[in-house]
């Protein structure tokens, strides 16, 4: 472990991005792992500065962790995007192989590069614009700077870093990790436990894996989700969402949201302006935003039928959670 130790910066103790010894204590860090951060961060630190530490000291279980406890897409943020995309492209200046093998490194500056991969381990950057790469091994680490980037990943594990825009990504392998700080960026993730944020505008993504989470900070996002379990978490305007699987949570902050949910024990928090909401699952319970109106789905004993409530009519209030039983409209709030 080193003992540098490095400098706080300033964000808010209930900033997302800013980890602190009493968050890591609240999602149960390891003893060991406690002291290494006391250590290294006496004031704290960015998730971006904490994560490029643990990579830097190849505490690789660590960094996974770390970033599986972190990202709540409930409160993810525009910076806390940028602070991931920042670690991930930092990780790939380190030897982190867990095995201490070397790993497969790639460091490009130029436009235009394009590179393949075949090993487990491997690690690259691409700073230059029209970048092509692809990873078929597991673990891969990479980070893109430039325009127009375009990754596959088919190993699992994964994790991959865009700062520019209009990237192009693809991950097929299990539990993919990606942070997508550019505007008008298009992802595809077809394995289960993949995490993604995006914080530019008019981003685009697609999950057929079960228990995805996906956060969105930007405007005019557009998103699908087909497996279950799926959680996303929606902050920018204008944002367009699909859920196919059971037992999806989506939360919408901002205004004008459209979001159609067709599996089962969907829960939709909704607290911007003008969201339209269309629940086709059973047993959903919804939470709308000023202005907002859902139509839920629910069974008469025979056959489907649909309850549309609207906010500011027939008693129902924004920020309250409502369900429908029997056919009439019931607080669902604990």
């Amino acid at each position: 472990m080193s003992e540098t130790q490095t400098a706080p910066t300033s964000v808010a103790p209930n900033d997302p991005v800013q980890i602190t010894l009493e968050k890591i204590r609240g999602w149960h860090a390891c003893a060991e792992g406690r002291d290494w951060f006391r250590a290294k961060f006496p004031q704290g630190g960015t998730y971006g500065d904490v994560m490029t530490a643990l990579y830097a000291d190849k505490r690789i279980s660590d960094a996974w962790w770390l970033a599986n406890a972190a990202f709540d897409v409930e409160t993810i943020t525009t910076r806390f995007i940028e602070e991931d995309v920042r670690s991930i492209i930092a990780a790939t200046k380190f030897k982190i192989s867990a095995n201490e093998a070397e790993p497969t490194d790639a460091d490009r500056s130029d436009d235009g590069a394009q590179a393949g991969f075949s090993g487990d381990d491997a690690r690259a950057g691409f700073s230059g614009n029209h970048a092509r790469a692809g990873f078929s091994g597991n673990h891969a680490q990479a980070g893109f700077s430039g325009d127009d980037a375009q990754a596959g990943f088919s190993g699992y594990g994964a994790r991959a870093g865009f700062s520019g825009d209009h990237a192009r990504a693809g991950f097929s392998g299990n539990h993919a990790r990606a942070g997508f700080s550019g505007d008008h960026a298009r992802a595809a993730f077809s394995g289960y436990g993949a995490q993604a944020g995006f914080s530019g505008d008019e981003a685009q993504a697609g999950f057929s894996g079960n228990y995805a989470q996906a956060g969105f900070s930007g405007d005019d996002a557009q998103a699908g989700f087909s497996g279950y379990g799926a959680r996303a978490g929606f902050s920018g305007d204008h944002a367009r969402a699909a859920f196919s699987g059971y037992g999806a949570r989506a939360g919408f902050s901002g205004d004008h949201a459209r979001a159609g949910f067709s599996g089962d024990d969907a829960r939709i928090d909704i607290s911007g302006e003008g969201a339209v909401i269309a629940v086709a699952g059973l047993h959903a319970v919804v939470r709308l935003g000023p202005g907002g109106a859902a139509s839920i789905a629910w069974h008469d004993g025979k056959r489907i039928r649909f309850t549309t409530i609207y906010e500011g009519e027939d008693g129902i209030e924004a920020g309250v959670l409502y369900r429908v039983k029997k056919g009439s409209v019931v607080c669902a709030e604990p």
